[in-house]
């Protein structure tokens, strides 16, 4: 047995790496992806947002988060398509800073010590508000983004949402 090793050697099988599937989106490009959905499956008051069936077409953006470059690539591909989305960026919050005129808000998570003062500058108004901390999903945000088991998936707080008088499709509540 010892012979025949020596003489025939025993390759060993080097692991072959998966290779990733390059084109499924990142975690990035599908929240991007879901804020610009919401958009769909939403109803602003006519008077709000006077779009076709009372659809949005712009997100605002308050906090440092990665999504900014996805989001303007989203843009960028849209408009190709002859598909408006209307991109607004504010780096932090500031007293004084008014978010009552935007249909639908991202807060970043980088805003979490400033949420209460967000909420409280439009509450009242048809601003839909979205948010990727789980950490405040009962904060008064309506939609919350989450991951779990590599899935993005969303918590709705319907309290908040009636309170803003907008109407939610169906298919975004299920």
């Amino acid at each position: 047995f010892w012979l025949l090793l020596l003489v025939c050697p025993v390759r060993t099988l080097e692991a072959v790496p998966l290779h990733r599937n390059t084109n499924a989106p990142s975690e990035q490009e599908l929240k991007a992806i879901y804020l610009y959905n919401f958009l769909q499956f939403v109803n602003w008051p006519q008077e709000k947002c006077p779009l076709p069936n009372g659809h949005a077409r712009e997100i605002v953006v308050i906090g440092r988060t990665s999504l900014r470059e996805v989001l303007q690539a989203l843009q960028a591909k849209l408009h190709e398509q002859n598909q408006e989305l209307n991109l607004v960026f504010h780096d932090t919050y500031h007293e004084g800073l008014d978010l009552s005129r935007c249909c639908l808000l991202f807060i970043a998570a980088s805003e979490k010590e400033n949420l209460p003062a967000i909420l409280a500058g439009i509450e009242g108004r048809n601003v839909l508000t979205v948010t990727d901390t789980g950490e405040v999903a009962d904060a008064g945000v309506m939609i919350t983004l989450l991951l779990r088991e590599n899935r993005i998936r969303w918590a709705i707080n319907r309290k908040p949402v009636a309170e803003a008088g907008l109407k939610m499709n169906a298919k975004l509540l299920e």
